[in-house]
């Protein structure tokens, strides 16, 4: 795959909430996109959003870049979600702001020259923007 979507969380009481409701709805869009060859092949992009739960959080804040593996053409990112957005109705438009800030860092990373198509990432992160407007979620009471 040449764009993967996950999340980690150390609290089973996030399955089901707005967050993870919308990087599934993100994921699930990146996978039909993939099917319909919307998604660069080269370079690979893997987005890991890391959710702060009741036993552990993650050790940073923002997004990092988790390395690039030149064996897989894949270029690795953490984004440690704040917990302000776990239940926000903006967890639409947080997750797509998040993978265009990944598309834009992806796009500084390859400066140099190594294949990757600034054109067809940024349409494809437009795309999934617009899916991630059309998500409904509930907004909390109270």
């Amino acid at each position: 795959m040449a764009l993967t979507i996950s999340m980690t969380t150390a609290s089973a009481g996030l399955a089901d909430s707005p967050i993870a409701r919308a990087i599934t709805h993100l994921a699930a869009t990146v996978s039909a996109s993939q099917r319909q060859g919307l998604v660069p092949d080269s370079p690979a992009l893997d987005l890991q959003f890391l959710l702060p739960g009741q036993l552990a959080k993650p050790d940073f804040t923002g997004m990092r870049m988790g390395g690039y593996d030149p064996a897989q053409g894949t270029l690795h990112f953490e984004k440690a979600v704040p917990e302000h957005i776990l239940h926000s109705p903006h967890c639409g438009a947080f997750v797509a702001q998040v993978m265009q800030d990944v598309v834009d860092n992806a796009f500084d990373f390859f400066q140099d020259g190594a294949g990757f198509d600034m054109l067809r990432w940024q349409q494809l992160s437009n795309r999934l923007g617009e899916a991630m407007q059309e998500l409904k979620l509930p907004v909390a009471i109270g």
